[in-house]
């Protein structure tokens, strides 16, 4: 088969080790085995379906499967043809599907048979990717290419989700900065974990595909249970993973509770929430020494990561079991800033709004230019001209790292006193029955209410909402009455592994007003 290159995708580097190793290893399920070499043949079976359909350069393909291995070759297909991928979790809600394909403006969907979802009239056109078939051995087939790489629309667990449009040059200047502080040539085995339509899926593949490494793939039941989720991760020796808070205190946990070390690991990376200096200590128990642990920070619009923070054994004694994870210092490809209200930049320890610079800033959102430009700006004070993402997080800087201070829309003022929910959260989870948590407010300004949502460990038997309530008793900005404090199963969560808060937002208010019944 002929091949034509260019030189500016990040597709490239993946290709270099299809024609230099292409016997080695790229993708592992629980059903087969892909090469690099059959990588690139599937990959190309995509782009030449696509070019043969007469759709330009530029246009938007959704990939809508629940198969990770033929999602991959999907959406790498759709890159070798010059288009922008667009993942869509099929578990997603009819609306919320059929407006995704709206306002991406999608040419064609990627599918697979028995979706949950089902085509309307006014969908684009679906093709199932098993129905592709392979194009002769002498089809010439271009290699084309567009600027952008992919629109990754937003979780949508504060707000209305938005279409983040991200560039080739992005991913590769981010895949150089994981290289260059990472070392990901000494890292042959990654987990390719997080949901189709996470940003963070598309920071596995990258870390493994890029640097010629093997992506292992478990199984939806198998990430899902913390007990099959540790034999996965043992069996296949995995030496790199990121999780979600959420997923990774389910996984520790599991871990401590049965003696069990993952000592296969190199890299453990948590990133997209907040985590405390105990956590990171307790995660140290059930992996090997020599693993490097980091808790990354960034933002989808921003590509993925934009900073990180390694600490040392000494750096964690140092900190309060209580406290708050640094998110560390920026990744070579990023640039970080303070300002404050005035629009200065703040000085060390002051806090003030998070603002992200760099190669890895993204090209605004789609259809959104109001949006685009409250968020996305061409300078900063102090003849700062780089391109800059205004985050809404609060943060300082200590003179060594960085550091969150919750987001500036998530203070509620509540009898009169001004509550940080995140805060909250953050005591809440040092309680030792309260695996997870969710606080949230009523939106009644006069008679104002937090409401706690908690999902409690396992060892923990018969819910106590005096114990709950004692925990927290000696915050005096935080008024919670024990009949506003729930426990629950489950909580909502977002495709992509964090909090579903305006899911828990609806449960909080069903609870509340069943009790006042």
């Amino acid at each position: 088969m002929l091949r034509a290159t260019h030189h500016d995708s990040i597709l490239d580097l993946i290709l270099k080790f299809c024609h230099t190793t292409p016997n080695s290893v790229a993708i592992v399920t629980d059903d087969k085995t892909v090469s690099y070499q059959t990588l690139e043949l599937e990959l190309y079976k995509v782009s030449a379906y696509i070019q043969s359909k007469g759709i330009e350069p530029g246009s938007v393909i959704a990939i809508m499967q629940d198969n990770v291995s033929s999602a991959l070759a999907s959406l790498l297909g759709c890159l070798h043809a010059g288009c922008i991928y667009c993942p869509i979790d099929p578990l997603m809600t009819p609306t919320k599907i059929q407006r995704t394909l709206i306002v991406a403006n999608v040419e064609l969907v990627l599918s697979a048979p028995d979706l949950p979802y089902t085509r309307q009239d006014n969908d684009p056109e679906f093709v199932h990717y098993n129905d592709l078939s392979a194009p002769a051995f002498d089809t010439f087939i271009t290699q084309r290419y567009h600027p952008l790489a992919y629109i990754m629309f937003t979780s949508g667990s504060t707000g209305d989700p938005k279409g983040v449009a991200i560039g080739h040059v992005n991913l590769i200047e981010t895949f150089k900065s994981w290289n260059d502080i990472y070392q990901l040539n000494s890292i042959k085995k990654h987990l390719q974990f997080a949901s189709l339509s996470f940003d963070v899926f598309a920071g596995d593949w990258i870390r493994g595909l890029c640097s010629g490494a093997s992506i292992f793939v478990p199984t939806s039941a198998k990430k899902h249970v913390a007990g099959s989720l540790a034999n996965f991760i043992a069996t296949h020796k995995i030496e790199c993973a990121e999780f979600t808070p959420i997923i990774l205190r389910e996984l520790y946990t599991y871990a401590l509770n049965n003696g069990i070390i993952l000592n296969s690991f190199k890299l453990l990376i948590a990133g997209s929430d907040v985590m405390r200096a105990r956590e990171f200590k307790d995660i140290r128990k059930i992996i090997g020494d020599d693993c490097r642990l980091v808790f990354s920070y960034g933002t989808t619009e921003t590509t993925i990561d934009s900073t990180f923070f390694e600490p040392t054994k000494e750096d964690l004694a140092n900190l309060r079991d209580d406290a708050p994870l640094p998110i560390g210092v920026p990744f070579p490809s990023a640039q970080i800033a303070i300002l404050k209200n005035d629009g200065k930049h703040a000085n060390q320890h002051e806090i003030g709004e998070l603002y992200i610079g760099g190669a890895g800033v993204g090209l605004g959102y789609l259809h959104h230019d109001s949006r685009t430009a409250g968020r996305y700006l061409r300078r900063l004070p102090l003849g700062r001209h780089e391109r800059w993402y205004r985050t809404g997080d609060l943060a300082s800087y200590d003179g060594k790292n960085f550091s969150l201070h919750g987001r500036a829309d998530a203070r509620v003022k509540v009898l009169g006193k001004l509550i940080d929910l995140t805060e909250l959260e953050s005591h809440l989870r040092d309680h030792e029955d309260i695996l997870e948590c969710v606080a949230t407010a009523t939106l009644h300004e006069i008679d104002k209410k937090i409401i706690l949502l908690i999902k409690l460990n396992t060892h923990c038997k018969a819910p106590n909402h005096e114990s709950i309530a004692r925990h927290i008793s000696h915050l005096d900005d935080y008024p919670v009455h024990n009949d506003n404090i729930y426990f629950i199963r489950n909580l909502p969560m977002t495709m992509s592994g964090k909090i579903d808060r305006t899911e828990a937002n609806k449960i909080a208010v069903k609870l509340l007003a069943g009790a006042s019944k």
